[in-house]
């Protein structure tokens, strides 16, 4: 067991030491990232930035859905084998981690547009009216005989 004495002096040395004084240091939020995940994030946010944050429109979305696509498909053929496929919250957050992030961005901006029909119209009853006559020779009529 640890004496006293020994208490006492660990508690002096340390009695400047708090844990709050910790939390006031900078954090980087992307310290989980890989180095292409962080490349990728930063190209993801300008295209946000430019397409979906600035006035955006249907058409606008769509496209930076297509870019976003693009983009994710090109860099996912160009990485390590490694992190084409990291999907799951186990170890770093890679490109597919980002790329769902803007995704999601874009599909709910796009909602926010154009919400989704909570109800379906009920198509038109069909006007009744004369049939129109057919015009021709049927098959089966032989022209001539009466």
């Amino acid at each position: 067991m640890a004496s006293d004495e020994v208490i006492d002096a660990v508690v002096r040395e340390y009695a400047h030491f708090y844990l709050e004084d910790m939390e006031d240091e900078p954090v980087d939020e992307y310290v989980d990232y890989c180095a292409y995940a962080r490349i990728f994030h930063r190209w993801c946010g300008e295209l946000l930035l430019q397409f979906v944050d600035s006035s955006p429109t249907p058409v606008r979305l769509a496209q930076a859905k297509v870019l976003l696509q693009d983009r994710y498909f090109g860099l996912r053929a160009s990485v390590p084998k490694s992190h084409r496929n990291r999907m799951g919250g186990h170890g770093h957050i890679c490109i597919f981690q980002v790329y769902e992030q803007a995704y999601q961005k874009i599909r709910l901006v796009e909602l926010t547009l154009t919400p989704p029909q909570v109800v379906v119209p009920t198509p038109p009853a069909p006007q009744a009216g004369p049939k129109p006559a057919l015009l021709g020779i049927t098959l089966g009529e032989v022209l001539g005989e009466a």
